[in-house]
């Protein structure tokens, strides 16, 4: 269905993945990755992924954290998410324009715009979008959990939720700094009741040629290997945010079945 583009445009010097849904919280963008088993339409994992910069420190605090998932929640409960998408660019749109803007078809996928049309004219914007389906099932059960429709007090039941150790909830955050109009994931923490807790032995280390290198441990010498459920969910977690992060990435295992780390190299997928 057409439709009339609504929003500000944005330059095109950041890569954006427009299949990403994202909310704001307290001035930073937050890309959200809801995260399911196979194709199973239950919640598992949420992964949080924002440009805070090389000094991430004020994304990293207990505050910024709490009310974060305040604003995920109500984004959740009232429909406050956005996307991206492409749209021709039209000078009546333009503040103090004297016409009237055209009525325009956006896209939502990049690979439907070569780089010449984009160079022509599109730009990307900023378009309000609907909670996804998985959201909806997602945020009607921990409501359903928490026996409450109160934003804090569903944000605090996640949280806790999160925080237990082979829950079936995890929810972690990604720091990414944006470096050449590309996001470079500096470091990882998972959702607790009182804040984000760091997970050091998760390493990100930026190589040549725009390739990163990401070492994840999945084993902590209980004999479980990779089938500990705990390193399991955060290995997944890591990779499928890689992934929306638009990287390609090859692995490697080193260790024994005990202690094992799984060493990735990543490039951009674009």
């Amino acid at each position: 269905m057409a439709m009339m583009a609504l929003g500000c445009f944005i330059g095109n010097a950041q890569a954006i993945d427009t299949k990403a849904i994202y909310f704001d919280s307290q001035g930073v963008e937050v890309m959200v990755n809801f995260q399911s088993e196979s194709t199973q339409s239950e919640v598992h994992r949420v992964v949080f992924s924002a440009v805070c910069g090389q000094n991430y420190t004020r994304c990293a605090s207990d505050s910024f954290q709490a009310n974060m998932m305040d604003d995920f929640v109500t984004a959740l409960k009232y429909g406050r998410f956005y996307k991206y998408v492409y749209v021709p660019f039209d000078p009546c749109m333009e503040p103090g324009a004297d016409c009237i803007p055209h009525v325009i078809e956006p896209f939502t996928e990049q690979s439907a715009v070569s780089e010449n049309v984009l160079r022509s004219g599109y730009r990307l914007q900023r378009q309000t979008t609907n909670t996804p389906t998985k959201g909806e099932i997602f945020i009607n059960s921990m409501m359903t959990e928490a026996g409450s429709t109160v934003v804090g007090t569903i944000a605090d039941y996640i949280k806790g939720k999160s925080e237990t150790k082979n829950n079936s909830l995890s929810m972690y955050m990604v720091f990414t700094s944006l470096i050449d109009g590309k996001r470079i994931p500096l470091a990882v923490c998972k959702v607790a009741k009182y804040g984000c807790d760091f997970q050091p032995d998760v390493s990100f280390k930026e190589l040549m040629e725009g390739k990163i290198h990401v070492s994840i441990p999945i084993g902590d010498g209980s004999g479980m290997g990779g089938n500990n459920p705990e390193y399991r969910s955060r290995e997944r977690s890591i990779e499928d945010t890689l992934n929306a992060l638009e990287y390609k990435c090859r692995p490697t295992l080193k260790g024994s079945d005990n202690w094992m780390v799984k060493n990735l190299t990543c490039y951009r997928n674009k």
